[in-house]
């Protein structure tokens, strides 16, 4: 087969554009009326228009029959199986990588060579980096992209296994309401897309796929572009020919390649209209609403679109109807209509004061209606506050403070919103998350936060008060099941760090991994909470001295992380979760004194933190990361004494948490960071016989955990942190020669000790090392009283 023609395909496509505009039964005559075509065009055009009529396209595009049936044998480290869909723009592929580093199952689209100009090509690859970003369970991922030997860009995409949306619903026989709900999932995948400036151009039924456990998939991101203002419209070309498909695509882009969100809220329209078979007056205002002709008559956002459906859902008054007190009367009736017929049937002889009953209701049902409106309001600027704010905040040294605040604000709306008993579910998972959050930026003990850890436990009570009952009524709920999940792994987290209870950790740990094991990690978040999972329960094993499981669980992790596909092993997100598994596995390998396997490990910790730290240098977290890498780094090289390597490390360390404490001196995680880095830096003053400075040091720390302790009320995990560098303390005292200091802070830590055992807040690691050791120094090296030398003067 002789291959396209770049240039004519480019003029075929601008004048097919010019054929669509016309009414269905001109266009043969206006293609055989223009004799001045020539030949190839003419026979090009028609068999476009053949292909319009015949094609069920999932790539975007009404074209068919432009493509080379050859099927490529490779696209970039992919194998190609087969072609899956043909559009204007190219052709999509299914691919299986088998390059041998990791295996997986892409749909690559494929752009014909020749087809974009270099400038297009250029932007092309800009909106691959953009796309990249967008992170939705309703939205398939873009992976990576690239360009074949002969220049022909292409992008590779989450492969989707499922139906065009129309398809599904007439195989499932769908209800009314359940269309509506799925046409919902919709709007928060476009939704959120604009929310990232993103407009998708071309959503079409066979854009929104449907897998079979139900769940929505939006795709063909790869034609999208940042969004325009209201009104700016971007220069025709065949590209903006290429993004839309005839019947969907909203007249301003027919004339002048206009792209905005507008454009979407169009489209949305018009696949509702395809979607809902039996429509009424109010959902056919919905329709003509979102279709207007008009960018300016249309919803003004998504979001808006969306809460107008939810509201006829509800049988409630429709925005787009604008009916009056007559309408509000009878949505009234609609909701109560048992009540209401009731009443009409037995107090046929009160027809009047019913009337005047009438009236009442609907001027209720007036401020009901405004009442919604404030609810939907109140719903966004909560969501802002938790959620899009909150996440943009937590980027910024110095902040603590302000997200604790952000998500109080947001908790005080959401509260109020969730109490409602007609509150829809996604609402009342966002309260669930917000408790979440607010928990974690309290005191999760273990990132940037307030440490009031006794009060971080009663919110993530509340949290699971709303999220594990959500989770019981509709345990097949994607975002129930994400939801609850991310909740076990945080209590997981605390219950390690904060409460001394790694085995309830544990169970927590293996419960969250049942319940993700059902997602495909194919985005970043699902790919995080994975990881997350696995490693609190690797965790909770090296809390309880169990090394050979705990390596076993953090190997599973890296495995796990570095087997994702490459554009998901670089979002921070992942990056974060792996920079803290490496950590985890080089201290399991250390305690089983496998010191090169450690150390090692701790390297690429080091590499991997440093990586994370270089992406983002004004955000806390990756700084954390990186201290905590060069801390356990400097642990391993003093114990296998390599003194230069570990001051140099320990330095660093130090360095780096006392800048973000000095940042933020709200921020308790800041100051746990100083503690745990300034106890091993003392450590290693001592080995240099630097002790005067090392007590110094010590005196440091002692004093940050008792703030530490008076933050974080009745939870155990402070007083616990307090005796273990108290015991250290004493340590290093002793190594000192200064017995009578040495035996001073043992004793202190032994009480701390025995208080926390007789609460119960103890691990059997605590007891078996920290007690019982504690007891042996005292008799041997503190013998009533009387501080000595122990046999052989260890350094401890």
């Amino acid at each position: 087969m002789t291959a396209p023609d770049p240039a004519l395909e480019r003029r075929v496509l601008d004048l097919f554009q010019v054929v669509l505009d016309l009414p269905a039964g001109e266009r043969v005559a206006w293609i055989e009326a223009h004799s001045d075509l020539e030949s190839p065009l003419r026979e090009r055009l028609l068999a476009l228009l053949d292909g319009d009529r015949l094609a069920n396209l999932r790539t975007g595009g009404a074209v068919d029959g432009i493509e080379d049936d050859r099927l490529p044998e490779r696209i970039g480290a992919y194998r190609i199986v087969e072609r899956i869909g043909r559009g204007g723009m190219g052709a999509v592929y299914k691919g299986e990588r088998d390059s041998g580093d990791f295996a997986h199952t892409a749909a690559i689209k494929l752009i014909r060579p020749g087809l974009l100009s270099e400038r297009l090509v250029e932007r092309f690859q800009r909106e691959r980096q953009t796309l990249a970003r967008l992170e939705h369970p309703y939205i398939a991922r873009l992976y990576d992209g690239g360009e074949t030997a002969d220049g022909a860009p292409y992008i590779v995409m989450e492969y989707v296994d499922g139906q065009p949306i129309l398809d599904w619903a007439e195989d499932q026989q769908l209800l009314r309401d359940d269309q509506l709900r799925l046409f919902g999932h919709v709007c928060e995948a476009v939704a959120h897309a604009h929310r990232n400036l993103i407009v998708h151009r071309d959503i079409t039924p066979s854009n929104v796929l449907v897998t079979a456990d139900g769940t929505v998939k939006l795709i063909d991101f790869g034609i999208a572009r940042p969004a325009k203002e209201a009104g700016v419209a971007e220069p025709a070309s065949p590209v903006a020919s290429l993004s839309l498909t005839p019947g969907f695509a909203a007249p301003e882009r027919m004339t002048s390649g206009e792209a905005t969100t507008s454009g979407d809220v169009y489209s949305l329209g018009k696949l509702l209209e395809a979607l809902i078979a039996e429509r009424d007056r109010e959902l056919d205002a919905i329709v003509a609403r979102s279709t207007a002709l008009v960018p300016g008559d249309r919803y003004p956002t998504v979001d808006a679109l969306r809460s107008d459906t939810e509201a006829f859902r509800s049988k409630l008054p429709v925005a787009a109807v604008n009916g009056g007190r007559g309408y509000l009367a009878r949505k009234f009736v609609q909701r109560h209509r048992l009540g209401v017929g009731a009443s009409v049937a037995g107090l046929a002889l009160l027809l009047t004061a019913f009337a005047f009953t009438l009236v009442a209701n609907v001027r209720a049902e007036a401020a009901r209606a405004e009442a919604e409106q404030r609810f939907r309001e109140t719903r966004s600027i909560a969501k802002a506050l938790l959620f899009d704010v909150y996440d943009d905040v937590s980027k910024v040294s110095g902040a603590t403070k302000a997200r604790e605040r952000l998500a109080r604000t947001g908790i005080a709306y959401l509260d109020a919103l969730a109490t409602d008993k007609r509150a829809p579910l996604d609402v009342k998972i966002e309260a669930g998350r917000g408790y979440l959050r607010l928990a974690q930026v309290t005191g999760d003990g273990q990132s940037a936060q307030l440490g009031k850890f006794e009060e971080a436990n009663a919110l993530l009570g509340k949290a699971e008060a709303i999220l594990k009952p959500l989770h019981a009524a509709s345990p097949a709920d994607p975002d129930v099941t994400r939801a609850y999940a991310a909740l076990l792994i945080e209590q997981g987290g605390t219950n390690i760090y904060n409460n001394s209870k790694p085995e309830l950790a544990r169970a927590q740990a293996i419960k969250a991994q049942s319940l993700l094991a059902r997602f495909v990690a194919n985005d970043a978040e699902t790919a995080r909470l994975k990881a997350l999972a696995m490693q609190v329960e690797g965790d909770s094993y090296l809390w309880a001295d169990d090394f050979t499981n705990a390596q076993a669980i953090h190997e599973r992790v890296e495995a796990f992380l570095t087997g994702l596909p490459k554009p998901l092993q670089g979002q921070s997100g992942v990056m974060g979760v792996r920079s803290s598994n490496l950590r985890l596995l080089g201290e399991a390998l250390h305690k089983l004194k496998k010191a090169g396997q450690a150390r090692a490990v701790l390297d690429r910790n080091i590499a991997v933190a440093r990586a994370l730290a270089a992406t983002d240098s004004g955000n806390p977290d990756p700084q954390r990361r990186l201290a905590l890498a060069l801390r356990y780094a400097a642990i391993v090289h003093r114990t296998n004494y390599r003194d230069p390597e570990a001051r140099r490390a320990i330095t660093e360390s130090v360095s780096i948490a006392r800048r973000l404490l000095s940042r933020d001196p709200l921020d308790a995680g800041a100051l746990k960071l100083v503690i745990v880095t300034t106890e091993v830096y003392a450590q290693i003053l001592g080995d240099a016989s630097e002790y005067a400075q090392s007590y110094v040091l010590g005196a440091e720390v002692y004093a940050a955990q008792e703030k530490l302790v008076s933050l974080a009320g009745n939870a155990p995990g402070a007083l616990r942190s307090m005796a273990a560098s108290t015991s250290t303390r004493g340590g290093n005292h002793y190594n000192g020669g200064d017995y009578p200091g040495a035996c001073r802070w043992w004793r202190e830590a032994l009480t701390i000790y025995t208080g926390l055992e007789r609460r119960s807040g103890l691990t059997d690691t605590d007891r078996k090392n920290g007690i019982s050791e504690l007891r042996n120094y005292l008799a041997k090296g503190c013998d009533n009283g009387q501080p000595r030398a122990l046999d052989g003067k260890e350094d401890l």
